[in-house]
């Protein structure tokens, strides 16, 4: 990745997906010029296609920033090992499953406090929330992690850590021994299911 994208040393941020607005990557690009107009070393990695993409590459138009299409593969995940932080600032997702990949490859994540994916990591462990639609806490939140580059790489060590034990088979053990509860009990109802799954 580095030998094919030439940015310049410093904290990387990185985005995977759709690049449209729905993602709130509008916020994301404010929230980054501020970090480049404040004298942060801090560069942004967007990786995906969308509608949103051409008029996001001329809103931070000579800025750190490198826009590198849809990856996949051993290229995509040499690019999370390039980076510092992941961050994803869409309200509408239901899951986020490039939330999980940022994680799995040791990212410490900020996400917001709106859809899925804030159920997909450890508040304060394995990243931070910010407020949905906020400037000022999604700023806040990246701008903390670059000043305390130990946190950050503690948080991107419990993120990997995190991922580890929510593997699919991890998942499904624990479904397959709820289901294994003594057959003298009466079966649990779906209602009993989902409190203890929450």
């Amino acid at each position: 990745f580095k030998d094919t994208y030439a940015l310049p040393a410093g904290f990387k941020l990185l985005y995977v997906g759709r690049v449209s607005k729905e993602k709130n990557l509008n916020l994301l690009a404010t929230v980054f010029k501020r970090l480049v107009a404040a004298g942060e070393n801090v560069q942004l990695i967007i990786v995906g296609d969308g509608p949103y993409l051409e008029e996001m590459k001329a809103e931070i138009a000579g800025m750190p920033c490198c826009f590198t299409g849809y990856l996949k593969g051993k290229t995509l995940a040499g690019v999370y090992a390039s980076a510092d932080l992941f961050v994803f600032p869409s309200t509408t997702d239901t899951f986020g499953n490039v939330v999980l990949e940022a994680q799995a490859s040791g990212l410490p994540v900020i996400v917001s406090d709106r859809g899925g994916p804030r159920e997909n990591m450890l508040l304060d462990h394995t990243g931070l929330i910010c407020r949905a639609d906020d400037v000022e806490s999604l700023y806040q939140a990246i701008l903390s992690l670059i000043k305390n580059p130990v946190r950050c790489r503690a948080m991107g060590r419990a993120a990997r850590r995190y991922m580890k034990k929510r593997s699919f088979e991890n998942a499904f053990l624990k479904l397959w021994e709820l289901y294994q509860e003594p057959l003298n009990a009466t079966a649990p109802t779906a209602s009993v299911i989902c409190r203890r799954a929450s």
